[in-house]
């Protein structure tokens, strides 16, 4: 009994950590449960962001696509040949 309060422990934690980061929390969640304090480590490592392929958005700072015309978190226009 103790052992599945544990898993789910991690679970959570590894689902709240995945939430604040803008990650799929059931996909971790899940992780959490199977895999325990690895998912933890995995979860709080920082997103790997490819140099030439995204930018941040000038107005909102959310990482978008280099030749995207709009951002689509703030939904402000952001012209193509912009600088990163």
């Amino acid at each position: 009994m103790s052992v599945l309060v544990v898993q789910l422990l991690f679970g959570i934690l590894a689902g709240l950590l995945a939430h604040n980061k803008a990650r799929n929390a059931l996909g971790w969640f899940i992780a959490g449960c199977l895999v325990g304090p690895f998912a933890l480590l995995v979860v709080l490592l920082p997103m790997n962001v490819k140099e030439g392929v995204t930018r941040k958005c000038r107005s909102c700072s959310e990482t978008i696509p280099q030749d995207a015309r709009i951002c689509r978190y703030c939904h402000s226009e952001v012209k193509v040949d912009e600088a990163a």
